[in-house]
């Protein structure tokens, strides 16, 4: 018998260590995260505010309110940025931000997009964002209306509309 528990031990010990080897050789997609509070709360806040982007003051504007559609087109660009380890506004199949909206259903006319990476939560991003004068114009712009956002891992990604 203590041959036979030896032997059985020594097979769940082997297929454990099959299984471990397996699964970390597997990149498996992170799940897109929902920061539409947080995330909304945060822009708002700033456009209430106004601010400096750069050297410009950009004075308050009106508050966004969230889109589906938008944050449908966020999400995708920011699970295929953290999927295909890519980092751009133009993905590898040549969709612009305009064209990742239309397809996911949104018809407005205008759009905007911030990209970030290397972010751990909805602060770490709007505060790295604020600093650049790109992205707080985004974020400060009175064309836009409607906003979408969403985070893959460490990749965050917000679409603004009108």
């Amino acid at each position: 018998m203590n041959n036979n528990y030896k032997s059985v031990k020594k097979s769940i010990i082997l297929c454990l260590l099959l299984c471990i080897t397996i699964c970390s050789c597997k990149k498996e997609s992170t799940p897109v995260e929902n920061v539409q509070q947080e995330m909304l709360a945060a822009v708002n806040e700033l456009r209430r505010s106004g601010c400096n982007c750069g050297t410009t003051y950009m004075p308050p504007v009106p508050a966004v309110k969230w889109n589906n559609q938008l944050e449908a087109a966020a999400a995708a660009h920011a699970k295929d940025m953290y999927d295909n380890n890519y980092f751009d506004h133009i993905a590898p199949n040549g969709s612009s931000p305009i064209q990742r909206a239309a397809q996911a259903g949104y018809t407005g006319m205008y759009i905007g997009e911030n990209i970030g990476s290397g972010y751990n939560n909805v602060k770490e991003v709007m505060d790295a964002w604020e600093k650049s004068e790109d992205h707080c114009r985004a974020m400060m712009d009175s064309t836009y209306v409607e906003l979408g956002s969403a985070r893959c891992n460490t990749m965050w990604v917000q679409e603004f509309g009108r």
